[in-house]
């Protein structure tokens, strides 16, 4: 994760009035569309009418008259401000000037965190658009998707507010277009935790996401690890890879690994059967992967792998994270295995 310049500008009146139309159109076509099965067009628009101000009206005049100001810095609306300040002035006697710039400042970071939950809302518009243009079946979602919590979108809104940078928007985006899908797919400890990463922490655990392996069953995430290749993670067998013993615990302290570098979890569902089938894929890379024994290995054998586990919001979080190449630890990975006697084949599924 890369770092990325704010780029919201409270002072430009296009540029804020754009990004309301573009927000606008894209809110409207998921809140309306009739190929978005409807309990996902509920939870859209209950959630879009709490965060974007594209769906609804500013609640408060006043409000109003902040963000015109800041838009367009009218005559009109700054004397609705001033107006405002004097007010405040007089019932808590300081400096009048004292007050406008104050109340001025307090209307700045409020259309700011507009903005910012405007934007993310965006790309959670976009996200479900893509989503559901492939294979939804509405029947199974009218019987399965229920309601999104109000307690889980008001702290979403509270951390999503504070988040300028197109890449943490990127994030909030894609966990509201998971939650509006799929209620409960991350936790409020996950969304809380997300809003206190920093970008070197960001951009370490994309780094861990990139090496990891995981089992999955659909958008369950049952284990996720980095394989520590057969020495320990805490001896820093993983340094040439860029997650030293130093790195991982930032890692740890941010909650989105386990304490324990050398946890294990048996793996032998990944080992094909004589039939040459696999009950689940191991998957790397975003790419599935089947684990074919060199040796007559019994099926109810157990295959260790030993490595550093994601926590629980690592394992939620690790959906959302744009997966980078990481070929040395590819390569490293299929040496580990051809020493276990079992090879790493990639599971190509025909289309349908």
């Amino acid at each position: 994760m890369s770092n990325q310049n704010d780029n919201t500008n409270l002072d430009s009146g296009n540029s804020t009035g754009g990004i309301l139309a573009t927000i606008s159109d894209v809110v409207t076509d998921i809140v309306t569309g009739t190929t978005i099965p409807a309990p996902i067009r509920r939870n859209a628009f209950k959630a879009f009418a709490q965060l974007c101000t594209a769906a609804i009206d500013l609640p408060v005049a006043y409000l109003e008259g902040i963000a015109a100001e800041t838009r367009a810095q009218t005559e009109g609306r700054i004397k609705i401000i001033s107006t405002s300040a004097e007010k405040i002035a007089e019932q808590i006697n300081v400096d009048p000037e004292y007050a406008r710039v104050a109340v001025k400042k307090y209307g700045q970071k409020i259309v700011r965190e507009r903005v910012n939950l405007d934007q993310v809302s965006a790309v959670a518009a976009k996200q479900i658009q893509k989503d559901t243009s492939v294979n939804i079946d509405e029947q199974k979602a009218n019987n399965e998707i229920p309601p999104i919590d109000d307690d889980w979108l008001n702290h979403f809104e509270r951390e999503a507010s504070q988040k300028s940078t197109e890449e943490m928007q990127l994030l909030f985006g894609r966990i509201l277009a998971g939650e509006i899908q799929k209620p409960s797919s991350f936790s409020i400890k996950t969304v809380k935790l997300l809003g206190e990463l920093d970008s070197r922490a960001a951009n370490l655990f994309r780094l861990l996401c990139s090496t990891c392996v995981s089992l999955r069953v659909d958008d369950m995430v049952i284990d996720a690890r980095v394989p520590s290749l057969g020495g320990s993670a805490a001896s820093n067998s993983l340094q040439s890879y860029s997650l030293s013993f130093d790195t991982l615990n930032i890692l740890h302290e941010y909650g989105l690994i386990i304490p324990d570098y050398n946890s294990y979890m048996d793996y032998r569902m990944c080992i094909v059967d004589t039939n040459r089938r696999s009950m689940l894929p191991l998957v790397h890379q975003n790419r599935n992967w089947a684990l074919v024994s060199k040796t007559d290995r019994p099926i109810s054998q157990e295959f260790r792998l030993h490595g550093v586990a994601l926590s629980r919001s690592g394992k939620e979080l690790m959906k959302i994270v744009d997966i980078q190449p990481s070929e040395k630890y590819t390569n490293a990975l299929q040496e580990y295995f051809e020493k276990q006697q079992l090879k790493m084949v990639e599971v190509i599924t025909s289309p349908e």
